[in-house]
């Protein structure tokens, strides 16, 4: 699957949990599926610097392909660089920067993200786009 399907495949099974709590729960699902950060990118140099609560994102480019890792000492923060992930990782440098990613348009994460948080999770997206 391209970028683009992961993401529509997202937001399909977002639209499909009718409810808050349905929503919530596959947030944090997502986070506690997320690939692990190591122990050594938990540092102020790989924090990301809008986010409410420390969140580490560490991305780059091995044989032409993106790995995107990240972690949040909150669950539903992490959450998001989760689903992030599975749209990013694994990608070419190419199709990562002619990608626009409009996950974080939908609204629920309007619903269970603070503006604070948001704004944290959309610099992640920003700088995955800069990888």
């Amino acid at each position: 699957m391209n970028m683009r399907e992961i993401e529509e495949d997202i937001i399909q099974d977002l639209n499909d949990l009718e409810d808050t709590i349905s929503q919530y729960t596959f947030l944090i699902t997502c986070a506690k599926e997320c690939l692990p950060l190591p122990e050594e990118y938990r540092t102020d140099e790989y924090l990301v610097k809008d986010c409410q609560v420390n969140t580490w994102m560490f991305t780059g480019i091995k044989n032409d392909q993106t790995f995107f890792l990240a972690d949040s000492e909150s669950l539903i923060v992490k959450g998001g660089p989760a689903l992030l992930q599975e749209i990013y990782q694994d990608r070419t440098l190419k199709e990562v920067r002619e990608y626009w990613c409009h996950l974080l348009e939908h609204d629920v994460f309007a619903k269970h993200f603070s503006s604070t948080q948001l704004k944290g999770v959309q610099a992640i997206v920003k700088k995955a786009g800069q990888i």
